[in-house]
């Protein structure tokens, strides 16, 4: 699952490499483009030039507030639980791993309540704004694929023009098989684990630290000539969803 660096590259280092840690005892500042909730404060996970990804808990009957939409944006419920709507109180179950979709056009609404027993985690991926998107729109030479592990059968979530959202399950022990990762791909754990890495360059090596639940990264590009894949060495099986993007 993880990119290959020469040794082992933790994913809190890989992650802290991308976007740099927060100050100690600080939450990072939510950037402009993510998701506005009136009454929470997200936790930023990763910013860089494609995206902005912040972290949101809802606490059993805390209210999220006015929701806007700053852009294009992806939600993952990574504890999933009952939502009820501020503005037309009909209450949804939202289970781990479901995924929602909201347009940058799609109009501000009243937000919602947690209305069950335990805190509500979602992960937000809001797409930043790229002047090259309309052109990249109409062009013929596609950049974007599938990921598409041998050894483990994807479900696909959703896809519309801007992005492919996939989810696998690694049971303990399973490889992935060798595979290539391609440009602007995001994955988020759902539910984490212990992850080892290998490729045709280096032997299989064990990552020190097991990847928590809702930990996110930005995957650089992986050649397939490269042989790389990851196993789970843990004994719970992991819940990874991959994020593609189109344009």
């Amino acid at each position: 699952m993880k990119t290959l660096w020469t040794g082992v590259c933790t994913p809190a280092l890989f992650l802290a490499v991308l976007v740099g840690p927060p100050a100690p005892g600080i939450a990072a500042q939510p950037s402009v483009y993510g998701p506005t909730y009136a009454d929470l404060r997200g936790e930023m996970l990763l910013d860089n030039p494609r995206v902005v990804v912040q972290k949101f808990v809802i606490e059993p009957g805390q209210s999220t507030g006015r929701h806007t939409h700053p852009g294009d944006q992806l939600a993952v419920f990574i504890k999933g639980g009952v939502l009820t709507s501020r503005t037309t109180g009909r209450s949804t179950l939202w289970r781990d791993g479901r995924v929602l979709w909201q347009n940058a056009t799609d109009p501000a609404d009243d937000g919602s309540t947690n209305s069950g027993a335990t805190p509500i985690e979602m992960v937000w991926v809001t797409l930043k704004p790229v002047a090259w998107r309309t052109a990249a729109a109409g062009s013929k030479n596609v950049k974007y694929h599938y990921l598409n592990y041998p050894n483990i059968p994807g479900e696909d979530l959703l896809e519309n023009d801007l992005v492919i959202v996939q989810r696998f399950t690694v049971n303990p022990g399973q490889w992935e098989g060798v595979h290539a990762h391609h440009p602007d791909m995001l994955y988020i754990h759902v539910k984490g684990g212990q992850w080892a890495a290998r490729s045709y360059k280096e032997p299989e090596h064990a990552y020190p630290e097991p990847s928590p639940d809702g930990e996110v990264g930005w995957m650089p590009t992986i050649d397939i000539s490269e042989g790389h894949e990851s196993r789970n060495i843990g004994n719970n099986p992991i819940d990874l969803i991959w994020v593609t993007l189109k344009q």
